[in-house]
């Protein structure tokens, strides 16, 4: 058997071996795109699928699974990146030398910084990322034309193979958008992070907090206009279980994650608000795959 037929035998056993092995794709979503790439992605993995919100409120997380993926989408890059539910997620994984762990991060732009970021915290965790991924997709306060979105699923469903095969064989050290790139971006990071403080000091009509703080209180900036029916959508699609129904009308309770699950998933559009940054109407967008029941992660 000659080099090349060797290099594919021996990738095939590496792959059949992931293949044996036990996987749990971890996500969290708002509009559902991050839940559409973890479904793919723990289906091609033979994958248990978990949702953070249900988990991260545990002291610690353990996973018995040999591979862990963490899909979400980028917030803020300049802070990070993730969404505050997601750093706490990562902050409290324990048990995690000899796994295989990697990410999958949904934008509309770059995500470099953001899996950066989470690198360096399940370094700390005593585990390693061996890769992240980028999957870009519709934004959730940006109108994006029917056939952009389209282009958008498209493009993953090819991707979803090539990010498969790079997990099933084990690679690392893949972490997409160049450095070249980030060095580009580095005068605009000053600047966007004053922007944003600046912005959720607005909403959240404080100032003096920390940048955490003004996101959770963000949902100050929400108005509900008499179109609202009471039908408590909005409470059950929350990920942040940040929003009870007093009244047949939604009440934030200030743990906002600015996922904008609530305004998206609205059916009559009736929430509005400066969150939505220069888009005072609601988007009313939500992957098409994704169905209500799909979202409601608690009983409400």
């Amino acid at each position: 058997m000659n080099r090349s037929g060797k290099s594919r035998l021996l990738l095939t056993f590496i792959t059949e071996l992931i293949l044996f092995m036990k996987a749990a794709i971890y996500y969290f979503s708002g509009t559902g795109n991050s839940l559409v790439i973890a479904r793919d992605i723990a289906a091609r993995l033979n994958a248990e699928l978990i949702p953070i919100p249900l988990v991260v409120e545990n002291e610690r997380i353990t996973c018995d699974a040999d591979v862990i993926g963490i899909v979400f989408p980028v917030y803020n890059a300049v802070y990070q990146g993730m969404p505050a539910m997601v750093r706490l997620f990562a902050n409290k994984l324990a048990k995690l030398d000899a796994k295989y762990i990697f990410t999958i991060c949904t934008c509309l732009g770059w995500s470099h910084i953001t899996i950066k970021n989470l690198g360096e915290i399940i370094k700390a965790r005593g585990g390693e990322l061996a890769a992240g991924f980028t999957v870009n997709m519709p934004d959730n306060s940006s109108p994006v034309s029917t056939e952009k979105q389209q282009r958008l699923f498209n493009k993953w469903k090819k991707k979803l193979e090539s990010i498969y095969q790079y997990i099933a064989s084990g690679k690392k050290g893949r972490y997409e958008n160049p450095d070249f790139f980030n060095l580009i971006m580095i005068p605009f990071l000053k600047g966007g992070k004053k922007k944003t403080l600046q912005l959720y000091s607005k909403l959240a009509e404080s100032t003096g907090l920390t940048y955490e703080e003004l996101v959770h209180l963000s949902d100050r900036s929400f108005v509900v206009d008499h179109t609202c029916t009471g039908c408590g959508i909005c409470a059950r699609v929350c990920p942040a279980n940040d929003i009870v129904m007093a009244g047949n009308r939604p009440v934030w309770q200030h743990c906002c994650e600015s996922c904008l699950a609530c305004v998206n998933w609205c059916p009559e559009k009736a929430i509005t608000g400066s969150i939505l940054i220069g888009n005072k109407t609601p988007v009313g967008y939500h992957h098409p795959l994704v169905k209500l029941s799909d979202m409601s992660l608690r009983n409400q």
